[in-house]
């Protein structure tokens, strides 16, 4: 029989003079590496990587967005064991950038901000549309967002604040407390607590929501049975999934899939 090679995905999303926006589906096995040529803005929408240049490493996943400076050497490391990434990467020219930023450039300088829901949203729309017009309108838009969030976050997260944000992304039950994480990574909950809300500006709970809606976000459009996403997600029922997706994203997760579905 013979041998597939393992490859990552690349797939072209925008191309035209002011932007290029790809989707980059990379295995657990074959973490991404290169040369960053220009500036660009990375949104993941699903796993978890770091993203390493020289010695200084910086954890990437659906909560936060990735400013990734010009000419810079980079590594992902797939850090969750069996789990890849999944990103879209923003290319824009120089003068739409300018504009975007509206003169701001602090936010390659912060190298990580956290991504609002609002702008998984749209990435998931860009995802899915198969017109040009609106697939840049959309990367504009994402652009736009990503350089009017405020929320700084921590680009070296401490040793325990890694861990916690892994074993959310690897555990298989949803349902985890602060104490049960603390105990798996070998601190108290106090400590766990205080080190987290340092490192992401918000509670542990909060950031396990984002993550929670961010997966909504992707499977919901594809989702036969909104109840059956709902207990995945650790919900103890369709009502109450419904609200926590419509108290975060502000419709409910029928209008959500109806919406995606253009």
């Amino acid at each position: 029989m013979e041998r597939t090679e393992l490859r990552n995905a690349r797939r072209e999303l925008v191309a035209s003079t002011s932007l290029l926006a790809e989707e980059i589906v990379a295995h657990h096995e074959l973490p991404p590496s290169g040369v960053t040529t220009t500036r660009q803005l990375a949104i993941t929408y699903a796993g978890a990587f770091e993203f390493q240049v020289g010695r200084s490493l910086s954890w990437v996943d659906p909560s936060r967005l990735l400013f990734a400076e010009a000419n810079q050497d980079f590594v992902d490391h797939h850090v969750v064991p069996k789990t890849g990434h999944s990103t879209i990467i923003l290319t824009p020219a120089e003068e739409m950038l300018d504009e975007a930023a509206a003169g701001d450039r602090a936010a390659f300088g912060d190298r990580l901000r956290a991504c609002p829901l609002s702008v998984q949203m749209l990435v998931q729309r860009l995802r899915r549309t198969s017109q040009p017009i609106v697939a840049e309108e959309l990367g504009l838009q994402i652009l736009l967002e990503a350089f009017g969030e405020a929320r700084r976050v921590a680009v070296h997260d401490p040793r325990c604040v890694k861990r916690a944000k892994a074993v959310l992304h690897e555990s298989d039950e949803p349902r985890l407390t602060v104490t049960e994480m603390a105990a798996k990574i070998g601190v108290t909950p106090v400590h766990l607590t205080q080190a987290f809300k340092r490192s992401e500006g918000i509670p542990l709970y909060r950031y396990q929501t984002q993550l929670r809606m961010s997966r909504a976000l992707a499977e919901l459009p594809e989702s036969d049975d909104i109840t059956d996403l709902a207990l995945e997600l650790g919900y103890s029922s369709h009502s109450h999934f419904s609200a926590a997706f419509r108290s975060a994203v502000g419709v409910t997760p029928s209008e959500y899939r109806r919406s995606a579905q253009f």
